[in-house]
């Protein structure tokens, strides 16, 4: 069975997340930081070796006294982030495993990610090298220069939406790192594009939102007890269950 490292980025400055000093991958939802509930889906699975949360520099040492016990049982490591996301996946990048074989990237605030989905990007990055989670984009979408005025609508079709965990093989995603240069990516897959490289998609899931407001903490938490819920009929969207893959 082919191994994963799996590096938690939770180094956000969480400007968004409007409450108080709190950032949001320290909010508590049903108990538990929104950090755990992402590290947990990930702890617990035979193929993942390693796990690494990068935390903001500023925060570890708190992070380390105040979640220790925590990080013990699940045997995770953690690291210092950087300026930007890719400064903090590649201070990641350097511990990872050499037994590892795939690194998935996921971000920390996407909690109502299910086990299923999980199944779906892992499988494709087997078979295939790498691949990310991406949903079709479903709404009009508009562009505007100025924020307050419609300049024109961009084409839905073939439009997706990424996002994580992203996984690549680790011989790829170094080799990707190594010519980064003055790019900042949002995403790794963004490295592979620079490279000429194919990035292959993996069926996503509508509810995998990332947590960047007060109002999406609320979506995410009730999403979670839909996600939980014993022996729950599978989610359909667009006709397809939540646990079927992209055709």
């Amino acid at each position: 069975m082919s191994k994963f490292a799996v590096i938690l980025a939770a180094a956000g400055s969480g400007s968004r997340f409007q409450t108080g000093n709190q950032k949001k991958t320290y909010a508590i939802v049903r108990d538990k930081p929104v950090w755990q509930h992402s590290a947990d889906k990930f702890a617990t699975r035979e193929e993942v070796i390693q796990l690494i949360i990068v935390v903001a520099a500023e925060d570890t040492d708190w992070f380390l006294q105040t979640y220790g016990s925590r990080l013990a049982a699940m045997n995770a490591e953690v690291v210092a982030g950087g300026e930007q996301r890719s400064d903090s996946v590649f201070n990641a990048m350097q511990k990872v495993s050499k037994e590892a074989a795939f690194v998935a990237i996921h971000d920390a605030a996407r909690i109502c990610i299910s086990d299923g989905l999980i199944d779906r990007v892992f499988s494709t990055a087997r078979q295939r090298g790498n691949a990310i989670p991406a949903v079709p984009v479903s709404s009009t979408i508009k562009r505007s220069t100025c924020g307050s005025m419609v300049e024109s609508t961009v084409d839905r079709n073939n439009l997706f939406l990424s996002q994580t965990p992203q996984v690549f093989s680790k011989k790829l995603l170094e080799q990707a790192y190594s010519r980064v240069g003055d790019l900042s990516p949002t995403d790794e897959a963004q490295l592979l594009e620079q490279l000429g490289e194919p990035v292959f998609l993996a069926e996503g899931c509508p509810l995998n939102i990332k947590i960047t407001t007060q109002q999406d903490l609320q979506f995410a938490t009730a999403a979670l007890a839909v996600l939980d819920k014993e022996n729950a009929v599978p989610i359909q969207f667009d006709g397809r269950s939540e646990d079927t893959n992209i055709r």
